[in-house]
Parts: structure tokens; C-alpha cells; sequence
């Protein structure tokens, strides 16, 4: 059933009408599960044929813009429907990694978001380099799958302090990214040997950063990256089985990854609640400017208002004014008339 239904899908003319015609036999002359399985296949085969042009056209024109490197194919790929269109997969991939058989279409998508990751550099595309680092993230996250992404956000941070770009501030939000998958990793069996080569680069990035207190960040990180690898490594040592056993590979400190009390989670837990406290710091800093924003502005409302009111009634009482002394300058002339 596997070998008619490949033919159908991937063979021409004659071989593919045939195989559909052995599908539909099968299907009709044994029970109702056979059906069902034939039906299921076809189904799958027929989506899984169809849903790769899209990526594919993705592949085209980043490929158009390696070759070529045209104004015209750079600026399909910076468009927000390019990224829209990755940004789609790769939700779309996260969401069904478990339940379908997605992953050559999770090769292909981390083909094209690696090639515009290194495609471009310069601080004017950081925001699509950046993006690029969030949807790797979220694909390992999500697959269970080892992507480097650290080697990407330290050569962001490495151009940044030679080139002195952007605030100081932000270098601590692109270090927030390097965290994030140092802790989606950090109860692996392999940390140790993943961390290897980023934690050589974390040293010689700590040597030439100048900012004090950036200093402190990455040294304090570069020391629970050595501690956890120290910790995984001692528990690797303890365990009675080999490499091969994919099963015991796969539940290797998942007790304490579910517990969280390791140091390096409760490190990363406590950066993220000081994450999160001063972004609520600041939405509260900014409400209370709105609100001070919004009493002012009621108060030259009603300033204007009242200036307004004030005039309207200065004009009134003027011609009141008028009027009552021409009336008594009338009343006046018609005594003296009645006088003499």
C-alpha cells in the first residue's frame, strides 16, 4: 500500500493512473479499516504535496537574492509578507510537530531562516536577524530538535560592541535570547558538549566588553553555565546506560527539569521575574504619565473654556453698558426739552 500510494504521488501518466487504480481495489474489496488506511494515505500524500510550493517559492527568491543580490530581491525578502509567510510556518510547524509527519517542511523552513539570518548585517536589518533568532528558538522549543542560536546572538552582541551601535539597553534584551536556549538545553544529556564552544566565545566577549555593569551580567552567566555543566556532567557519569538507549537518553533529568530546582533553573527563573517586574514598572510608569497627561490636558480645557465664557460675558456686559448710557443720555436731552 506504502509503494502504490508513493507511485500515485510522485510518479506520471501511466505508473500514477495505475497506482491509484490498485489504491481504489484495495480500498473497495477488503474491510472497512483497509478503506480507511487508504484513504488517510492518499489524503496525507495529496496535502504533503501541496503544501511544499509555498516553502518552496520561499527557497526560490532566497536563493534569487544569494545569486544575484538585486535591490529588487532584497527587498522581497525585508518585506512583511516574506517574513509573514515564515512566521506562518513556522507556527504552523510548532503547533503540529508531534501529530504529523511535518519535518521536511521543518528542514526546509530552517534552511531559509538560516540563510536570511546570515544574508544580511548592519544594524538596519538587526530587526529581521533578530527575528530570525525568536522563530529558531521557538522551533527547538517546540520539536525538541538542537538548533545554534547562540553562535548567532554572540555575533550580534560581538558586532554591536565593535561597532558601538544602538543603546546600551538593548544588549541586554538580544542577551535575553541566548539565555532562552541555553535553558531550553540545560537538562540535556549533551549540555556540556553543546555548551563547549559558546562558552569559549562567552570568555573572549566578556574580555572586551566595557560596559561595568554589562560585565557582571555575562560573568554571572558564564558561571551557571559552568556549574550546570558540572552538575549534568557528574549525573551523566552516574548513569548505567549507553548513548544508544534513546528511551533513557530522552528521560535524563527530567525529574529535576519538572521539579526546577536546579541552580541554573531557578537562575533563569529569577532573571525572568526581574523581566517581568520591570516591564510592569514600566507600563506603570507609563499609565501614571497618561494619567498626568490627561489631567493636564483637562485643565487647559476648562482654562480655555473659562477664558472663552469670560469673553462672551466681558462683550455682553460692554453693550449693556452702551446701551443703558445711551438710554439715559436720551433720557437727559428730553428733560432739558421739557425744561425749557
Amino acid at each position: 500500500m506504502q509503494i502504490a500510494v508513493h507511485l500515485w504521488a510522485t510518479g506520471r501518466g501511466t505508473i500514477s493512473s495505475l497506482s491509484f487504480l490498485i489504491i481504489r481495489d484495495v480500498a473497495s474489496v477488503f474491510r472497512s479499516d483497509c478503506f480507511d488506511t487508504c484513504f488517510v494515505n492518499t489524503y496525507k500524500t495529496f496535502i504533503g504535496k501541496h503544501r511544499c510550493p509555498s516553502i518552496q517559492q520561499l527557497a526560490k527568491i532566497l536563493k534569487q537574492v544569494l545569486l544575484t543580490k538585486k535591490k529588487e530581491a532584497v527587498k522581497k525578502i525585508c518585506s512583511w509578507q516574506y517574513t509573514s509567510c515564515i512566521d506562518l510556518r513556522v507556527m504552523l510547524i510548532s503547533a503540529n510537530i508531534h501529530d504529523y509527519d511535518l519535518h521536511p517542511l521543518l528542514f526546509t523552513i530552517l534552511q531559509i531562516i538560516n540563510g536570511v539570518a546570515v544574508l544580511f548585517s548592519g544594524p538596519r536589518y538587526l530587526p529581521l536577524r533578530i527575528k530570525c533568532i525568536q522563530w529558531l528558538n521557538h522551533l527547538s522549543s517546540s520539536t525538541g530538535i538542537f538548533i545554534p542560536v547562540a553562535s548567532m546572538v554572540l555575533d550580534i552582541l560581538e558586532y554591536k560592541i565593535g561597532k558601538d551601535v544602538g543603546k546600551p539597553g538593548k544588549r541586554h534584551q538580544y542577551f535575553m535570547f541566548c539565555k532562552a536556549h541555553f535553558a531550553q538545553w540545560s537538562h540535556h544529556i549533551s549540555f556540556p558538549d553543546l555548551a563547549t564552544i559558546p562558552l569559549v566565545r562567552l570568555g573572549k566577549f566578556h574580555e572586551i566588553t566595557t560596559i561595568e555593569s554589562f560585565k557582571r551580567i555575562v560573568k554571572r552567566f558564564i558561571d551557571q553555565v559552568e556549574q550546570n555543566i558540572e552538575f549534568v556532567r557528574k549525573k551523566r557519569d552516574e548513569v548505567p546506560f549507553s548513548p544508544k538507549d534513546q528511551q533513557s537518553v530522552e528521560s535524563f533529568l527530567q525529574l529535576e527539569k519538572h521539579s526546577g530546582n536546579t541552580s541554573f533553573t531557578q537562575y533563569y527563573k529569577s532573571i525572568m521575574d526581574e523581566a517581568v517586574s520591570r516591564n510592569l514598572a514600566f507600563f506603570e510608569k507609563f499609565s501614571e504619565a497618561e494619567e498626568i497627561t490627561k489631567k493636564a490636558q483637562k485643565k487647559i480645557k476648562l482654562s480655555q473654556k473659562e477664558r472663552v465664557t469670560e469673553g462672551v460675558n466681558g462683550r455682553h456686559s460692554g453693550k449693556r453698558k452702551g446701551t443703558v448710557s445711551v438710554d439715559g443720555g436720551r433720557e437727559e436731552k428730553m428733560r432739558r426739552k421739557e425744561n425749557s
